[in-house]
């Protein structure tokens, strides 16, 4: 899990909050709203949207964590590029936390986890 800041510039005024999210941005857990402490959770996971937003890593100085681990067994594979990513088999699927496999449902990593 990693923390987000918004930071898009938006037409209108939008406030921009601080979310925590798997690797991919594609799962929020938790967010805290602009101008306070407070983390707010959610009970199971919630998809979010990134198309047209802008974020910054920051690092996680609520100490917030996901406690449930996903079932099944999970490994990190190193991309091209330096980047690590999340594999994840659940009942002989599998699925990754990089970009690619979440708009095309495939990636290069799932080949190196096979």
């Amino acid at each position: 899990m990693k923390v987000f800041q918004e930071i898009t510039k938006w037409e209108v005024p939008t406030p921009n909050h601080t979310y925590f999210c798997d690797d991919s941005k594609s799962k929020m857990y938790a967010y805290i709203r602009v101008g306070t402490t407070e983390v707010f959770t959610f009970k199971k996971p919630i998809r979010i949207d990134i198309r047209g937003r802008k974020f910054v890593e920051v690092p996680n100085s609520w100490g917030f964590a996901v406690e449930d681990r996903p079932e099944g067994r999970t490994w990190e594979v190193k991309g091209s590029r330096g980047d690590v990513y999340t594999v994840s088999e659940l009942n002989g699927n599998l699925t990754c936390s990089c970009s690619g496999f979440k708009f095309r449902g495939k990636c290069k990593h799932l080949e190196l986890a096979k």
